[in-house]
């Protein structure tokens, strides 16, 4: 008989009312016969909760433990998930974001994957891109990976700072990596970069790919991958890049200085092209900062300095002329 270990799922929900249905609907339709269900909202001001609460009784029955929580106050979504992983009982964890869904057979295919391939501590599987008014079970869209993307070991960790591979909604992690490099940083707002860099910055961490498209992820109008522009993306995005900027350099010692600088330098001019308020005074006091606890202009060639600082003025020129 193959080896079913327990697998703990966790959704982090934060104001996902109009989604929840899909995504629980989701999670009941799975295939793997062992599983346990954990789900916090995080303080919504709909009736997140409320909708949850309406699919205990079906969810008791589905899955072998089911904790239903709620947040007095808003944490943010790394501590959500850390306040569920500190009561997770499972092998496995896969998490998923309360507006996402899964194929029927996403828990079961990314389970006995690590169950045959037990040198790999994290499996991320392909997926679907949906707009926001598609229902489940109806989906189609964009795959997430449109190539096989390099998990070979040899230079991720530096292909992750560079430009992360890793879909955070589409992996699943052995709960022994937990164990091993903890928790997600609760001083870092977006979870997920960080945590990555940490596990895979001495190559003690494996990971893998599988080639099967079993997570479907939603592009809502305040998505970060929504080709639209408002104030609450700009915001998110704002969010996203500080929370990938202190990431980076909290391992700047593992980077060599000149790829470190090219790094930070590029996500950067990144930033100057899509957010207004990346002009504003606080981030110019940011990079200021920035500039005194690693010198990055001091890592590059008077050549590189020159053509980063003509990009950083098209671009600022190109967002003054559209706003």
């Amino acid at each position: 008989m193959i080896k079913q270990p327990l697998v703990s799922i966790i959704i982090p929900c934060y104001n996902h009312e109009a989604f929840l249905d899909d995504c629980l609907c989701s999670i009941l339709a799975q295939t793997y016969p062992n599983m346990e269900l954990l789900i916090c909202d995080d303080c919504s001001p709909d009736n997140s909760y409320e909708k949850i609460m309406s699919y205990r009784e079906e969810l008791e029955k589905k899955f072998n433990n089911v904790i239903i929580l709620k947040n007095e106050v808003n944490l943010g979504v790394t501590k959500n998930v850390n306040r569920m992983l500190k009561l997770v009982k499972g092998e496995f964890v896969k998490t998923i974001a309360s507006d996402d869904c899964m194929a029927p057979d996403a828990i079961s295919e990314m389970a006995h994957f690590l169950i045959e391939n037990s040198q790999i501590d994290v499996v991320v599987s392909n997926g679907i891109k949906v707009p926001e008014e598609q229902r489940y079970p109806d989906f189609s869209g964009d795959v997430i990976y449109n190539a096989l993307p390099d998990f070979s070991a040899d230079g991720f960790f530096i292909r992750v700072a560079q430009c992360n591979q890793i879909s955070a909604p589409a992996a699943m992690v052995r709960m022994s990596v937990y164990e091993k490099f903890g928790l997600y940083d609760e001083n870092i707002k977006v979870e997920d970069f960080e945590f990555w860099l940490r596990i895979f910055k001495d190559g003690k961490a494996k990971i893998a790919f599988l080639d099967k498209a079993l997570i479907y992820y939603r592009i809502n109008a305040n998505s970060m991958s929504s080709n639209t522009n408002n104030k609450t993306i700009e915001k998110r995005r704002k969010l996203l890049f500080d929370a990938e900027i202190q990431s980076l350099y909290k391992y700047k010692d593992y980077f060599e200085p000149h790829a470190f600088a090219e790094i930070i330098l590029n996500r950067i001019i990144a930033a100057r092209g899509f957010a207004v308020s990346l002009r504003l005074k606080n981030f110019n006091m940011q990079l200021e900062q920035m500039w005194k606890e690693f010198p990055l202009w001091n890592c590059l060639t008077k050549k590189e300095v020159i053509g980063f600082k003509i990009k950083f003025l098209i671009l600022t020129i190109k967002r003054l002329i559209k706003n």
